[in-house]
């Protein structure tokens, strides 16, 4: 009997399906019983760690449900990631790794792994794109090669660790990165800018807390239009912030802090319009604020430390997001404006040992979040007011010319330092109004009567 033609094919068809449907499960079942044989051998290399008690096939055949496993991909069971962060691992990063093939992110952050860089283990990873070997106690000369690594890798991150000797240039053969955060180790000699400065896509940058050679900050960063944070501190950084700067348009978060920077902070700085979170504290700046400030996005500015002069200037009105103010331990002079009620968000002034003077004004009291107010050491006049608004907690008017008398109700306040003014008449008679007071500094001033 002759079939059907289209009985033939659909035959044909079906043979044809079941074929491929055996094939992807055989496929599919080796790429996962090899992945799951790996990670057996990456436990023992690992000395059988109790944190990783979960890796037992015994207990649960799906290696993808044990502890740290991302699975994914084209192949069913492939171990795509492996995220071991804060469990006090131990010993070295076994050599078995990259025998996962699919492997793209590993992170084994906030443990206690030592040993080199570890190179052999990794520079066979050909897909991995993020590394974290953050707070570690890796030591030693990171490797020349470093190059070596996976070419996709976007995220380095080996911060807040014992790496020493010079950062390799090699770090330009990377160009896929977008962080690279090397800060707290023990880099020394030279940085190597100008390679850095070829990593395009480059959003992240830290260099901060390395003793490397005094230099200026260097130029070639401008190359970096990417960047939306950048943490320069703690590196022996010399000379004036670079103008050039100004090319950082979707800078973020810059800090600066902690260096041996000079000259004025540029104007760019103040009229940045992404920039959020700026620290350049403990320097040698100098000069004025300017009048000109429209960096409106800015929620934490930090200028404490340095040798600023001049007024706070009533254009400070225009950072309406502004959180943090810090300008403690500078030169400056003339009053706190009136304009500073108008930032709703504030929560922390600290303006404590500069040469600031006259009345604080009434409306700085009605912003609705601040938690801190610090201006000791300053030439204050006038009179403090009567009631402290509870979201207050924090208050150090010390060692200025207040006078009057001291308020008689401060329900939210933790420390309340008013030493060495010239406050007169009698504590108050209830103190239950100060219930969450945990320090009281009242000497040096004119008060009389008992203490209630």
């Amino acid at each position: 009997m002759v079939l059907p033609t289209k009985l033939i094919l659909s035959t044909i068809h079906l043979v044809l399906l079941g074929v491929l449907l055996l094939l992807a499960g055989t496929s599919s079942f080796q790429c996962s019983s090899v992945d799951q044989a790996t990670l057996l051998a990456i436990k023992k290399q690992w000395g059988n760690p109790w944190q990783l008690v979960s890796w037992d096939p015994v207990a649960n055949a799906d290696h993808c449900k044990w502890t740290g496993m991302v699975c994914g991909g084209g192949c069913s069971g492939a171990v795509t990631g492996i995220s071991l962060p804060r469990l006090n691992l131990t010993g070295k990063v076994p050599e078995s790794l990259c025998d996962l093939p699919s492997l793209s992110r590993l992170d084994l952050s906030y443990n206690n792994l030592t040993g080199g860089f570890p190179r052999g283990p990794l520079y066979n990873c050909s897909q991995l794109r993020f590394l974290d070997l953050s707070y570690n106690a890796f030591h030693g000369v990171l490797p020349h090669d470093i190059s070596r690594l996976s070419p996709a890798m976007e995220h380095l991150n080996l911060s807040t660790n014992y790496f020493s000797g010079t950062v390799p240039a090699a770090v330009a053969g990377l160009p896929a990165l977008r962080s690279l955060i090397l800060d707290k180790n023990q880099f020394t000699g030279a940085y190597p800018a100008a390679e850095i400065s070829k990593l395009a896509r480059l959003e992240k940058l830290t260099l901060a807390f390395n003793p490397f050679v005094p230099a200026p900050a260097p130029l070639e960063f401008s190359k970096l239009t990417n960047l939306s944070y950048l943490w320069m501190g703690d590196m022996n950084m010399t000379g004036e912030i670079p103008k050039a700067y100004s090319s950082l348009v979707n800078l973020q978060m810059m800090a600066i802090c902690e260096n041996n920077l000079t000259g004025e902070i540029p104007a760019w700085v103040w009229q940045h319009p992404k920039l959020k979170y700026v620290y350049l504290f403990t320097n040698g700046l100098t000069g004025k604020l300017p009048r000109k400030i429209t960096a409106v996005n800015l929620i934490e500015l930090d200028v404490s430390d340095n040798q600023l002069t001049g007024e706070i200037p009533e254009e400070i009105v225009n950072l309406k997001n502004l959180s943090i103010l810090f300008m403690y331990t500078n030169q400056l002079s003339g009053t706190i404006p009136a304009s500073i009620a108008m930032l709703p968000n504030l929560r922390d002034i600290r303006l404590f040992e500069n040469n600031l003077s006259g009345e604080l004004p009434a409306t700085l009291w009605s912003l609705p979040k601040l938690i801190i107010l610090d201006i000791l050491n300053n030439g204050f006049t006038g009179a403090l007011p009567t009631k402290i608004p509870e979201n207050i907690q924090w208050l150090d008017v010390g060692n200025n010319k207040f006078s009057g008398s001291l308020p008689t109700s401060a329900t939210g306040l933790l420390v309340f330092s008013a030493a060495n003014n010239l406050l007169s008449g009698e504590l108050p008679a209830d103190m239950s109004k100060f219930a969450k007071l945990t320090r009281l500094e009242l000497s040096g001033n004119q008060l009389t009567g008992a203490i209630p």
